[in-house]
């Protein structure tokens, strides 16, 4: 089956900001949208997580800013990317925001639009693959169990919000699998949380690390052994934690 893919139908006006889904890693699971809109870029601000690959068709005098925020090494604050954004959206530029996984998804990104819009700036956002979509694939998972439930949740407290805690008893509660973000620097505190709301102990427990790339690792363990398990084998981010 053959697919056209019109480009002329895709805009990108100057003075725009596209917030936008690099994926979980592979650059060939980027969408067909963004492998065109980087090319008309005249700003990229990009992630720690997104692969450097995508970043080289760029179009040659594009303005390449790295925005990451690892824990461990973070380059900017978020008060520079939203200062960045507005910058070079308000000198009428084309400014693409590139950020690892699906943009919808844990990714911060409420906060930049809000901003822009609070300083009427236009935004358009572009969906991609969410790393859950890759880890579970590389699995041999889907995102159901017997109860027809699923938790997306993160591994961090909602920070749109003061005070604002997973609701680790209403996920609990419906007894789905649960698929945990960002979750390896909270994992102690979250397995305790888990059982304590009636998780099974010896829950199986499958972390998926570097989805879709060629570093890609799968380790097996329980939940109650997880956090132990992770430190022994030196497991670090970007690591999907599946709980089933």
């Amino acid at each position: 089956m053959k697919i056209n893919f019109n480009q002329s139908n895709v805009k990108f006006k100057k003075g725009t900001v596209i917030l936008a889904s690099a994926g979980p890693g592979d650059p060939n699971l980027i969408t067909l949208k963004l492998k065109y809109i980087i090319t008309l870029a005249d700003v990229v601000i990009f992630d720690a997580l997104v692969n450097k690959k995508i970043l080289k068709i760029c179009k040659p005098n594009a303005k390449l800013i790295y925005a990451g925020k690892l824990k461990e090494r973070k380059a900017c604050t978020q008060s520079e990317i939203n200062e960045w954004l507005l910058k070079y959206s308000k000198n009428n530029k084309k400014v693409l925001r590139l950020k690892g996984g699906d943009v919808s998804f844990f990714s911060r990104v409420s906060q930049e639009i809000n901003f822009l819009k609070k300083n009427k700036i236009k935004t358009e956002i572009l969906s991609g693959i969410t790393s859950s979509q890759a880890s579970l694939k590389s699995a041999k998972l889907d995102f159901f169990n017997k109860s027809n439930f699923c938790n997306l949740m993160t591994g961090h407290k909602i920070i749109v919000k003061k005070n604002k805690e997973v609701n680790y008893s209403q996920i609990c509660k419906n007894k789905g699998k649960i698929i945990i973000y960002m979750g390896v620097s909270q994992i102690r505190s979250i397995v305790l949380k888990l059982i304590s709301y009636g998780i099974n102990e010896n829950a199986k427990v499958t972390l998926i690390q570097n989805a879709s790339m060629k570093s890609e690792k799968l380790f097996f363990t329980s939940l109650k052994k997880c956090p132990m398990f992770m430190k022994k084998n030196n497991i670090k981010s970007p690591s999907i934690i599946v709980i089933r």
